[in-house]
């Protein structure tokens, strides 16, 4: 029988608008701007607008360009 506390450790973090924008050293706008040319996708949550974490670590590693 499986454990119903143990979480799924495949589940992605995801971050507000202002946490990625702050791991990336930018500004809000500049975040949209990524969503705008495809570089960040956003995730639909009942509170918002969410961004996959693997996503902000893929533009730290290769810069914003």
């Amino acid at each position: 029988m499986q454990d119903k506390n143990i979480t799924n450790t495949t589940e992605e973090k995801l971050l507000r608008k202002k946490e990625a924008a702050s791991l990336l050293a930018c500004s809000a706008r500049t975040i949209d701007r990524l969503v705008n040319l495809g570089r960040l996708t956003k995730v639909m949550v009942l509170g918002g607008v969410r961004f996959r974490m693997s996503q902000v670590r893929q533009i730290m590693q290769g810069g914003l360009s």
